[in-house]
């Protein structure tokens, strides 16, 4: 409120931060006073975004930094594991987003980033990936395999199954696996073939690791894919 009051416009505040558009210097430091009088707070700038995106969901936005970087909030962490033939697909869109300059070049770039989403999911509907290790989840073993009692997360079943193949594993070591169609669903990458990869797996980790990001740009995944209302309700 203080803020607006000063002629600052407000586009967005999130319990212990505010986004301002284009603020002068002698405003921020007037609200940074008045916050550290009667707040007893002090105020600092933290980023300067070169453009900022908001989604209707809280939490969750994206902005572009002056040198170009961009910073997405809201990507959870399940996401450090992504395996790079998504993961090249997200960093084509960052890069996309990076260029942007004018509205204009969002509007272009939104059409872009629909492409690549697009693309991605229809050469995993036509199996056209480099090799396997593209579809790998690389994950470190907490511990021994066996010491998994209580739940058996996908890379530890990987390593069940390598184990039984004669391999000695132990913690700290790196588990690759790709997802497959039959029990246990997961198998080491070394072990896998093309045909029994479960791409509808893959197709839903597309979509959840671009969903965050395309519901900030005002795009929908099964929309850029092409899937009508009726099949989406089926």
């Amino acid at each position: 409120n203080k803020a607006e009051q000063i002629n600052i416009h407000v586009l967005y505040g999130d319990t212990d931060s505010l986004f301002l558009k284009n603020p002068s210097k002698e405003q921020i430091e007037q609200l940074a006073r008045w916050t550290e009088h009667e707040l007893k707070m002090s105020l600092d700038v933290d980023k300067v975004y070169r453009y900022a995106v908001f989604s209707s969901r809280k939490k969750n936005y994206l902005g572009v930094l002056e040198d170009g970087s961009v910073d997405v909030k809201g990507l959870t962490g399940k996401k450090r594991h992504i395996p790079i033939f998504i993961k090249k697909a997200f960093d084509r869109m960052k890069e996309r987003l990076a260029t942007v300059k004018t509205p204009e070049d969002f509007e272009n770039a939104k059409g872009d980033i629909a492409e690549t989403v697009r693309d991605c999911y229809m050469r995993l509907k036509r199996r056209e990936w480099e090799s396997l290790r593209e579809l790998a989840f690389n994950v470190v073993l907490g511990e021994e395999p066996e010491r998994y009692i209580k739940t058996t997360p996908q890379h530890v079943k990987a390593a069940r199954i390598l184990k039984e193949g004669g391999m000695d594993l132990k913690a700290g070591d790196l588990i690759s696996f790709v997802k497959v169609v039959k029990e246990p669903h997961v198998k080491p990458v070394e072990l896998a073939t093309k045909n029994e990869i479960d791409v509808d797996k893959y197709i839903a980790y597309l979509h959840s690791t671009f969903d965050q990001v395309l519901d900030a740009l005002g795009l929908d995944f099964d929309e850029i894919i092409g899937l009508t209302k009726l099949e989406r309700f089926l």
